[in-house]
């Protein structure tokens, strides 16, 4: 009586062993991608869900098809055993699974892992024999015998999720495995003498946008007025409405040397000069992403720490190749030129033949000292631009003139740069180097000291539809009125370029003491920043350390540091304030001496 229940009984219970050694075996890279991932992370990652159905859909069809017999049974159990086991490998040593950005940076340090390599061989030979044969069993267990109409929509379905599924660098591991093979499609990249050697560099966005960074000369935030009637920025303002602003931005030097190797480099630069200039820049950076790399500068080309940064750059032009010939500094002929105008014409004729996507870099010079302008244009009168004690209004007049003057060729600039680009994703990135004085602390010009008016200057960005997510706007706009430095530029336009959490720069990234600014606040600790360097010598001792709301300086003539406070405007503290306390504390990590030579100890 009981015969035919039992065995219909044992058939059930046959076809549900079946079905869950297949339901397993094509969905073990989705369990594979949540363990590496974790299952929070994996939850939120944009694409998880077509990820997900890609994987099942590819290997549904792949079981349907193994049902041709053994052999193919047996090659797809090797198959997914080794997806399996090299991706568990690379996660151990790497913490990321194998994918084509792994696999450009393990060709490109094949000569240091080749060793490491040859170690775990048979190791990963024998946990790959062990997994095919586990592997085999769950095919053997999950045989299907599916029609060729089922045979032929699974495999239509598999090429279906493929197409409509994410980006393969974002995708689950076995997905991330088969797209690293690319990478044995095409030679390596061949070293370029004097840039720092960097893998290829995928970025993480979809599409990689153009970003233009301009870097001017010696502008404060005071005398940068975007609005009303004494605006001097206002033509750029117009060609970049809803750009986010910094207002509490600040260089970390007063000297265009030392800052503007603080702003490529994105390092602090009281350090090593050896380690400072043999770490990768942003023109390194762009150009191992495949970026057409340009600098445009208005200044001479010595302005560079080393020879060496021109080497990352597709389009090279400084003052020498405007001139056509060795310019001395201070060079009579070249001075009272409208040398930002015609650097900007040289970037506006170039544009149409390069690339994208393109980093360029638009250094321009006409607001330092003695200030280029137009005399019969100038709005802010009467002016002078000999520096002298007792016409101080008048030089601040020029000054504020030459930012005018600038900036309408700095929103020529812009608007040429966007009809290039076109619809395409794009990033306008603006700072000065640092400020300038006009008689405060008993300074005028720049490098003297590390004050507000020489080193707190203005910084936004504007972005193109679609270049950033609504998250990345909220953050941006969220450290508005923050206090930021020049080393956070670096960060923010490498997330900007989709290279920030690239495996293949994560050391590099690592040293940074800067933080992306499309990013959500996060505190840091405190910056050291300097006027002085091995390869560029201060006239005058001076430096400090900078944090969230609170700055030391010091100068040569100073018997210990002066504490600021710079939220609301900048202000002398009392040196027992909590916050100084721990600044000066700080310090000695970072300066054995007080700039006038004695030992930075506790007071």
């Amino acid at each position: 009586m009981n015969g035919p229940l039992e065995s219909a009984k044992h058939a059930r219970l046959l076809r549900a062993g079946r079905l869950a050694s297949a339901a397993l075996f094509v969905s073990q890279f989705v369990l594979l991608d949540i363990v590496l991932s974790g299952g929070g992370a994996w939850a939120h990652r944009p694409g998880s869900l077509r990820a997900t159905l890609g994987s099942i859909a590819v290997w549904t069809a792949l079981l349907v098809l193994a049902r041709a017999g053994r052999p193919a049974r047996v090659l797809l159990a090797a198959l997914a055993a080794t997806v399996l086991v090299v991706q568990a490998f690379v996660h151990r040593f790497v913490h990321v699974p194998l994918d084509v950005q792994v696999a450009e940076s393990a060709r490109h340090t094949f000569s240091i892992i080749r060793p490491v390599l040859v170690r775990m061989l048979p190791a990963v030979a024998l946990a790959t024999a062990v997994v095919t044969m586990i592997e085999l069993a769950l095919l053997t267990v999950a045989r299907w015998d599916a029609g060729r109409r089922a045979r032929v929509v699974f495999v239509l379905a598999a090429f279906v999720a493929i197409v409509i599924g994410p980006e393969p660098r974002h995708s689950t591991p076995d997905v991330r495995a088969f797209h690293a093979l690319r990478v044995l499609g095409h030679d390596a990249p061949r070293p370029i003498a004097g840039a720092v050697a960097l893998p290829p560099l995928h970025s993480a966005r979809s599409e990689t946008p153009d970003v233009l960074f301009i870097l001017t000369e010696s502008v404060r935030t005071v005398d940068y007025v975007p609005h009303g009637p004494e605006a001097t920025a206002p033509a750029s303002a117009e060609a970049t409405p809803g750009r986010l602003e910094l207002d509490e931005l600040r260089s970390i030097s007063s000297y265009t040397a030392v800052s503007l190797s603080a702003i490529i480099t994105g390092l602090s630069q009281e350090g090593e000069r050896d380690d400072i200039l043999q770490a990768p820049n942003l023109f390194d950076f762009a150009h191992a992403a495949r970026a057409d790399v340009g600098y445009y500068s208005a200044q001479s080309r010595e302005t560079f720490e080393t020879k060496d940064v021109r080497a990352a750059v597709d389009h090279f032009v400084t003052l020498e190749t405007i001139a056509g010939r060795e310019v001395e500094d201070e060079d009579p002929e070249w001075i009272g030129k409208p040398l930002d105008h015609m650097v900007i014409d040289r970037f506006i004729a170039e544009l149409p033949a390069r690339p994208h996507p393109s980093m360029t870099v638009l250094h321009l010079y006409g607001t330092h000292a003695p200030y280029y302008f137009e005399d019969a244009t100038a709005k802010f009168r009467p002016f002078e631009r000999v520096a002298g004690w007792s016409g101080m209004p008048k030089l601040r007049n020029a000054y504020r003139n030459a930012i005018a003057e600038q900036d309408r060729q700095v929103a020529r600039a812009i608007e040429a740069f966007k009809a290039h680009v076109g619809h395409r994703p794009w990033l306008i990135v603006f700072t000065s180097d640092h400020g300038e004085s006009f008689g405060e602390h008993s300074a005028i010009h720049h490098g003297q000291n590390l004050y507000d008016e020489q080193v707190r200057v203005p910084g936004w960005f504007a972005a193109g539809d679609g270049t950033l997510s609504d998250d990345e706007k909220r953050a941006l706009h969220d450290h508005r009125r923050r206090s930021v430095t020049h080393l956070d530029l670096l960060p923010t336009m490498l997330d900007a370029l989709g290279l920030l959490e690239n495996f293949s720069v994560r050391s590099h990234v690592e040293r940074l003491p800067g933080r992306s600014l499309l990013r959500p606040y996060t505190p840091r600790a405190p910056i050291p920043v300097t006027n002085c360097t091995k390869m560029f010598p201060c006239p005058l001792n001076t430096w400090g350390l900078f944090a969230e709301e609170h700055k030391l300086v010091a100068q040569v003539w100073d018997a210990e540091w002066r504490c600021l406070g710079v939220g609301g405007g900048e202000h002398l503290l009392p040196s027992t304030d909590p916050a100084c306390v721990a600044l000066d504390e700080a310090s000695r990590r970072h300066f054995p001496l007080l700039p006038n030579g004695t030992p930075n100890r506790q007071r």
